[in-house]
């Protein structure tokens, strides 16, 4: 039983190869983006507002990428509240279909349930809360020759 345990484990382990991150990875969808501008909240939020939502997101579908090296992540983010691209660096690495990211400017960790798909030159990734839950929203990335 204990071996058959260790096995299921190692498995688990090499669910996602990390080895087929390797690379820059752009942002191409992010749900949770499309189905804010498109929500009824967001059509009853005054046109000043609405316009800064969509500035910021503009800034974030324009500039969202991630670039894996070794053991190193670089990307960018956006800070909404200056409206400017932040880029960010940190530690990486894959447990079984989890994607951890060690934020090194802000000593955190996030956490992305991840699935590679077609010829794994789509990475499609759900943000995992600190509670466990995972996103509803997924945002995609096309890995960039």
């Amino acid at each position: 039983l204990k071996e058959k345990n260790m096995k299921l484990l190692f498995l688990m382990i090499l669910l996602i190869d990390p080895s087929a991150l390797l690379g820059k990875w752009t942002l191409t969808f992010a749900e949770a983006n499309f189905n804010l501008v498109n929500s009824a909240a967001f059509k009853a939020t005054p046109k000043a507002q609405q316009d800064e939502i969509l500035e910021v997101n503009e800034l974030y579908l324009n500039n969202a990428y991630y670039e894996f090296k070794k053991d190193t992540v670089y990307w960018a983010d956006v800070n909404a509240r200056e409206k400017e691209v932040v880029f960010k660096k940190g530690k990486w690495m894959i447990i079984g279909d989890t994607l951890r990211i060690f934020d090194y400017n802000k000593i955190y960790t996030y956490n992305y349930l991840i699935k590679l798909n077609g010829r794994e030159d789509e990475l499609q990734s759900r943000m995992i809360f600190p509670n466990g839950d995972v996103a509803r929203s997924k945002e995609t990335f096309e890995k960039d020759d």
